[in-house]
């Protein structure tokens, strides 16, 4: 169960005044706030809390509420990505850190580029989920999706606040296509306070018309980029495509039909190792550590762990014996310094011994 840290306070240079937190110790990872924040609120949400979990093992982490939402100011004058980049700017400075990496949810991921571009030296890699370079008006589609687009941002307008759930389900259907009723009843009830329909609104609009095509291929750290095959909200295509735009990014496709993934879903398992390979290799790279060794014949096993194939069926492949098998994997796992097999593979692949 994640912890419930010290809620502090910061300003952004318009004096819009920003709640964060900074929980755990180890390397530094911050959260680019994405809207439909809270931070008391979202250690307790099924749909969040294994995020936070995960994020805070054996780091620091810093999250915050963007302007507008949760527990920072609600009536601001400017939501824009200037906006938001400026109030991670705030939030990192007045968590007095150093070098650290950056995750980035659906929106937030824009943000987190921003950053990361403007500010080279601070940021040791990025790790975005379900994101997307151009916003929905920026995509190039029919009249219609211009249309529905604008159907919702007034939706939210008017229907955000209120007591009936009807308005609001329309959005969070989009966002967990399995989740339980009692589970979209809970994030609704949540979410029905963290944000007003307005500011939603204002929200809405300036993330359908977003594009940072231009800057995300103006990356140089390492990035892991990770999203759901069967996502409704932001299609896997945009993932795809934004994963083209970064320099040596590592693209993944996680089985799964919501935008955010779910504890209980197999494809949590998947993230959870893509994340720990990578933030192992990224610690490596950081500290200096040198370049893991594999011998051939241990890349031919993680090749085929990759592929998803049994032990037995790798040694048929590589005429070897099961047992064989389980010692190159073994011996891998070490010379890697992972737990398991997945994040073998992931710290493999983000070392580019697999090539």
């Amino acid at each position: 169960m994640s912890e419930h840290p010290a809620i502090r306070f910061c300003n952004a240079p318009d004096d819009v005044r920003l709640a964060m937190t900074v929980q755990g110790s180890g390397p530094v990872i911050v959260k680019a706030a994405n809207w439909l924040s809270h931070l008391q609120q979202e250690s307790e949400l099924f749909a969040t809390r294994h995020w936070i979990d995960e994020l805070a093992r054996g780091h620091t982490l810093v999250r915050y509420d963007s302007r507008g939402c949760g527990l920072s100011d609600r009536d601001v004058a400017s939501v824009s990505l200037q906006a938001w980049v400026s109030d991670l700017e705030s939030v990192v400075d007045a968590a007095n850190i150093g070098r650290f990496v950056l995750f980035g949810v659906s929106q937030g991921a824009a943000v987190a580029i921003e950053y990361a571009v403007r500010h080279p030296e601070r940021v040791q890699g990025l790790v975005l989920f379900g994101a997307f370079a151009r916003g929905m008006l920026r995509q190039g589609g029919s009249e219609r999706v211009t249309q529905a687009s604008h159907a919702l941002v007034r939706l939210a307008e008017l229907g955000w606040g209120h007591d009936t759930a009807s308005f609001r389900e329309v959005f969070t259907q989009h966002i967990f296509r399995d989740a339980t009723p009692e589970q979209m009843r809970a994030f609704d009830e949540c979410h029905r306070h963290t944000v007003s329909g307005p500011v939603a609104a204002r929200y809405m609009r300036t993330f359908y018309q977003l594009d940072v095509c231009r800057s995300a291929a103006g990356l140089s750290c390492p990035a892991l980029v990770m999203h759901s095959d069967g996502d409704a909200l932001v299609l896997p295509r945009e993932g795809r495509l934004l994963a083209s735009l970064i320099p040596g990014a590592r693209f993944v496709e996680v089985p799964s039909r919501n935008h955010l993934l779910l504890e209980s879903e197999p494809g949590w398992k998947q993230v959870q190792a893509e994340f720990r390979g990578f933030m192992a290799a990224v610690h490596a790279a950081e500290t200096g550590a040198a370049r893991p060794a594999l011998t051939p014949r241990q890349k031919d096993v993680l090749k085929a762990v990759a592929r998803g194939l049994t032990d037995k069926s790798t040694a048929r492949e590589l005429a070897l014996s099961p047992r064989t098998v389980e010692m190159h994997v073994a011996r891998a796992l070490k010379a890697l310094g992972v737990r398991n097999r997945a994040e073998a593979v992931s710290v493999a692949l983000q070392w580019k011994l697999l090539d």
